[in-house]
């Protein structure tokens, strides 16, 4: 009836985590000098009214941010009134009420419109000891230190180079996707530079990091992320403050990762497990709480939380039993976190995963 499972990895480093919703790397706070020269060579103006409707949004959204900025101190709009006002300003420039594109200038502002900023996680990164490149890097930390230095010198990260489908005609799409494919491409070399003089200043052959990790970490470098757990026997005071932490959840699940290591205990004194024999569940459930109360106490946790009877109920009814839908679905997330290690792509459960078969809740716990 219940699942745990649990990823132990001294270090796994994935490049291509693959965010379900990343934000589009436009840099409109921050456009490069051939994004400048691009837009502003453009006078909407002189379009017809087929080309004007077929205008790249992020064309309209760099010009509409001059035309804000030269009213506001440089500033791009921040705040949910300001922004709503830059939206009015784009819709002034439309010259028909179907015009698609200037539409998606509106969706887009609230994910393109923002101020470039360092994620925490890849500040985690730069901080990380192991970012202090040596002799000893592995090639995913000496990129990062690569990468590292890439932004302290430019004080962004490397452009990814990807742009998404928008209303355009061919012409002006494929000329603002090389664009931004070829920034991302000088970027890359910068890195691959960084990379380079990194090798040669510790004595390590130029071939230790390819130029496709390179390549892939430039793209990804919003969204690399490293995941280190704790060892499978977690220290105490790790287990009392993450457990503590969901303790007054109406849904909370941490009971069931004592309780599963209660079952345990309870083997390896009975010889069997809690429920196995129907004549003792009444015995069997008394016994498993005192092993479960038992466990609580040697990790410090209050007595105030106890495990609802309804947990401990269903541990001794199932009597150590696997019910084949419970086992099919637990057997999937497993398979599935197994091929995000394998790949190193997409991020893993961070790092107890537990399910309640009967009600259906999932949670993630990290200790």
């Amino acid at each position: 009836m219940y699942t745990e499972i649990r990823i132990v990895v001294k270090e796994h480093c994935i490049i291509e985590s693959k965010p379900d919703t990343p934000l589009p790397d436009l840099r409109l706070d921050k456009p490069f000098t051939e994004l400048i020269d691009f837009y502003q060579n453009i006078d909407f103006s002189l379009f017809t009214d087929t080309e004007h409707a077929h205008i790249p949004f992020v064309v309209i959204l760099l010009k509409c941010l001059d035309q804000w900025r030269a009213c506001h101190g440089g500033e791009i709009p921040k705040n949910y009134k300001e922004k709503t006002e830059f939206k009015s300003l784009i819709r002034t420039l439309k010259r028909k009420s179907d015009e698609e594109n200037f539409s998606e200038a509106c969706q887009n502002v609230n994910k393109c419109v923002v101020s470039a900023s360092l994620p925490s996680h890849i500040k985690e990164l730069f901080e990380d000891p192991s970012c202090g490149v040596s002799a000893s890097s592995t090639p995913f930390w000496m990129t990062a230190a690569a990468v590292k230095q890439f932004y302290n010198v430019r004080g962004v990260l490397p452009v990814s180079g990807v742009l998404g489908d928008m209303t355009a005609d061919s012409q002006s799409f494929v000329a603002l996707q090389t664009l931004y494919r070829d920034k991302a491409a000088s970027d890359t070399q910068v890195v691959a530079g960084y990379v380079q003089g990194f090798l040669k200043k510790f004595g390590v052959p130029s071939e230790y990091v390819n130029r496709e990790l390179i390549n892939k970490f430039s793209k990804n470098s919003s969204f690399i992320r490293v995941l280190r757990t704790n060892p499978v026997e977690s220290t105490k005071e790790v287990m009392k403050e993450s457990l503590e932490t969901f303790a007054d959840e109406p849904d909370d699940l941490s009971h069931v990762i004592l309780l599963f290591r209660a079952c345990q205990d309870f083997l390896k004194i009975q010889g069997r497990w809690p429920g196995e024999e129907d004549e003792h569940l009444a015995v069997d459930e008394i016994k498993l709480m005192q092993l479960l109360r038992s466990i609580q106490d040697n990790i410090g946790l209050s007595a105030d939380n106890p495990a609802p009877a309804m947990f401990i109920k269903d541990f001794v009814r199932f009597g150590g039993t696997e019910v084949p839908s419970v086992a099919a679905f637990s057997g999937g997330i497993a398979a599935h976190e197994c091929i995000k290690l394998i790949t190193c792509q997409y991020v893993p459960v961070d790092n107890c995963f537990i399910y309640n078969g009967g009600s259906q809740l999932t949670s993630v716990y990290k200790f």
